[in-house]
């Protein structure tokens, strides 16, 4: 009597949902039947993988399945042959999270301290071996500052950055790509950029197919600009000609703690792309929205507040774009841009908590929540369109205060 009671609600379902395609196996029990048809009604079981992953220095990693309650840990046992490295930079893609940084010392140690880890689960990482240069040979290869992951000239693959191979004009970068984040080469042809420092490097950003990358390096403004597909690629004086963006200000970046304090690149969920960084006339923060034409418009945005230099970004459902940074000042905007609040703090930033910088942001479509870390191991995190500091919860791992470099969402 129960199995035929089973049939009729099983054939019930199957009534209710003629729109739907299901494939019944005679072969199946009962039991085995009524699990396919509640798997194809869309009620698939629960997702309790982690959803966030930060990275830091001392080869340390922070994880979380809701933004909320994280662990971390740190050490070789986590990276495999990271001992005294540090990492700089997480993102996701090709179902894999992808870290790159140094195996041993901060980036000034060069030669040979490619640092490339993946992992499906955030929990078990894999080293990736770094690949070498065939015009640059002798040098090995070099530490890797920043990653991301989208489509260049008409092909989803990671793009990760190093420092320079020699201080001289007319060198190039260590930069390196992969399609699946296990094989990588190094783009022999980049272009060369400008004289500076060789600890410097460039701070990756993909948009519509194109690799754009804001120098840490020389005495003017520069980007790195880079298309196979549509024959681009040249550093490029920035801003470009016609445009009153202003000169941003270049600061070479500092060895420990580790911040990237060139002007920065972000698009946001509604595909737009943003240009944020500090004016050198006056160290005021400014934002500017390309234009739909490629252009950059005759204006700027500012409003972030004194005293800050946006590192971290990030843009939800609502429409809002965030930016976060140093002396852990928040903005956002609820305009595209147009228009910014800015805070003086998130939580006690600043006092006994002992933290000053916010370094890296991102958000889950998922969860619907936003997370931004920073020093000494400060997440922030919020599952609303924050328009007040009250509106965020300051979490830390108890134990660990070490500097969180870089945060990445599955689910960005």
């Amino acid at each position: 009597m129960k199995h035929i009671v089973l049939l009729l609600s099983i054939f019930q379902i199957l009534y209710c949902n003629q729109a739907k395609e299901v494939s019944i196996d005679a072969s199946k029990s009962l039991m085995g039947l009524g699990l396919d048809l509640t798997l194809s009604n869309g009620l698939q079981p629960t997702d309790d993988s982690n959803e966030f992953v930060a990275v830091g220095v001392a080869c340390s990693l922070w994880t979380s399945k809701d933004g909320i309650a994280w662990t971390a840990s740190t050490g070789s046992s986590v990276f495999p042959d990271c001992s005294g490295g540090s990492l700089y930079s997480v993102t996701y893609g090709n179902g894999l999270f992808v870290a790159v940084g140094t195996v041993t010392g901060d980036f000034t140690s060069r030669t040979n301290n490619c640092g490339i880890w993946t992992s499906a689960d955030a929990e078990t990482w894999t080293r990736i071996a770094c690949p070498n240069s065939a015009a640059h040979s002798s040098q090995g290869n070099l530490p890797l500052r920043t990653i991301t992951y989208g489509s260049v000239g008409g092909a989803n693959k990671f793009i990760a950055t190093g420092s320079k191979y020699a201080s001289s004009s007319g060198d190039n970068l260590y930069m390196v790509q992969s399609s699946d984040g296990v094989t990588w080469t190094v783009i022999e042809d980049i272009a060369d950029v400008d004289y500076g420092t060789v600890d410097a490097s460039c701070l990756v950003s993909i948009y519509n197919n194109t690799v754009y990358c804001s120098m840490e390096v020389g005495s003017y403004t520069a980007i790195l600009r880079y298309n196979p597909a549509s024959s681009i690629n040249a550093l490029e004086s920035f801003p470009p000609s016609g445009s009153s963006i202003g000169s941003i200000l270049w600061n070479p970046p500092t060895a420990s703690p580790y911040e990237m304090t060139t002007f920065r690149f972000f698009r946001s969920r509604s595909n737009d792309f943003y240009l944020i960084g500090t004016r050198s006339s006056d160290s005021v923060a400014v934002s500017s929205k390309m234009n739909t034409n490629g252009t950059w418009p005759a204006s700027v945005a500012t409003g972030f507040g004194a005293n800050t230099r946006p590192m971290g970004f990030a843009s939800d459902e609502s429409g809002n774009i965030y930016t976060f940074g140093a002396n852990c000042k928040w903005a956002y905007s609820s305009n595209q841009g147009t228009s910014w609040t800015s805070f003086g703090t998130l939580d006690t930033c600043g006092g006994s908590s002992g933290y000053n910088d916010w370094m890296s942001a991102t958000y889950s479509t998922k969860l619907n929540r936003i997370v931004t870390v920073g020093d000494s191991g400060s997440i922030g995190t919020t599952g609303i369109s924050p328009t007040q500091s009250t509106d965020w919860t300051y979490v830390k791992v108890a134990g660990f205060n070490l500097e969180m470099t870089s945060v990445t969402s599955k689910s960005n």
